[in-house]
């Protein structure tokens, strides 16, 4: 706990956690089997107490404060939750776009391959193309994601603090190599991002089947205290087999998340996860990571290529503080 609140001391001086803090922090999450990490929450919501609760309408449709709290409930008991509705395809369509135009850091199995380069599915250079966050922070599409009050209400609910945009991540992933890719996140494994709690918003730009690398989410994975997990944390910071998940959870824990382009789910991804190898397709994915300031290790200030939109200036007007990451 003395990292942690080292941490926090240095947080209200505007000073970055430093790494070996948070590495105590995560060592201590796995020693304890997650119950160091839970044990921040109520600590955070004095710090930095979330805003009142109210209704909110998004990209998604309308979400009512008790609509905002079944999801948030369904999080905390399986760890996910699907969208019914589907991201709208004006926003995928701009995504797409500039992810078919945009260089973008090419990873192997053994770390980065080369110079950025514009995805070629026809001639896939590597497993991964991620861009950089400024990039798509550039991008119209992702700052109407980043702009939306009503998923950003429903992280606040779930963490029950303040939360922030604290990271944009957007990648391909293409059919290459023979089998599951620890540098790509192929292999399971959970995040350890900003504890004590955070969630991700995963969209799928294009459409995702069997063979495209489905996400896979072992469902309530993502309590502390599980004695199943135990053994698996003890590990620390590890990739873990898929027979170690199936003989810990069972077989049946584990969901694989397919469907069509514009398919939307948040996920707490303390959880085990891993995205699947893809055979016979390829796959790009948004994400937003929302989460407390006070324990990320994330760049500071991210500054846009490009102005922001009047939707993301108008977010960012009515809840400077969900922004401080970004500039234009």
């Amino acid at each position: 706990m003395s990292a942690a609140l080292t941490t926090i001391r240095n947080y209200r001086r505007n000073k970055p956690i430093a790494m070996q803090d948070w590495q105590s922090i995560l060592n201590a999450h796995c020693t304890t089997n997650g119950r160091s990490t839970d044990r921040l929450t109520p600590i955070l919501r004095r710090i930095k107490p979330r805003r009142p609760a109210a209704d909110a309408t998004g990209l998604l449709g309308h979400f009512s404060v008790a609509d905002q709290k079944r999801i948030a409930d369904q999080i905390a008991r399986d760890g996910v939750y699907i969208f019914e509705e589907k991201m709208p395809e004006v926003v995928c369509d701009a995504i797409e776009a500039f992810a078919r135009r945009t260089p973008a850091a090419v990873y192997g199995d053994f770390g980065l391959v080369g110079e950025p380069s514009v995805y070629d599915p026809a001639h896939p250079l590597d497993r991964l193309y991620k861009f950089r966050e400024a990039d798509s922070l550039a991008e119209p599409g992702v700052q109407t994601l980043l702009a939306d009050d009503a998923i950003l209400r429903i992280a606040e609910t779930y963490l029950d603090t303040q939360a922030v945009l604290g990271g944009i991540d957007a990648w391909w992933s293409a059919p290459y190599g023979n089998g599951p890719s620890s540098e790509a996140a192929q292999l399971f494994h959970f995040d350890f991002d900003a504890p004590p709690r955070w969630l991700k918003l995963f969209v799928y730009v294009t459409p995702v089947g069997h063979q495209n690398g489905p996400h896979a989410f072992v469902k309530g994975s993502h309590k502390a205290g599980l004695p199943s997990a135990g053994t698996i944390l003890a590990r620390g910071y590890k990739r873990v087999t898929d027979e170690d998940i199936d003989e810990v959870y069972g077989a049946q824990a584990t969901t694989e998340i397919c469907g069509a382009r514009g398919t939307v789910f948040l996920a707490d991804t303390r959880g085990f996860h891993k995205g699947k190898p893809p055979t016979g397709g390829d796959r790009l994915v948004c994400q937003l990571l929302y989460c407390s300031p006070v324990f990320s290790t994330r760049e500071t200030k991210i500054t846009s290529a490009s102005s922001f939109s009047p939707a993301l200036s108008a977010a960012i007007a009515r809840n400077p503080a969900a922004f401080i990451r970004y500039t234009a």
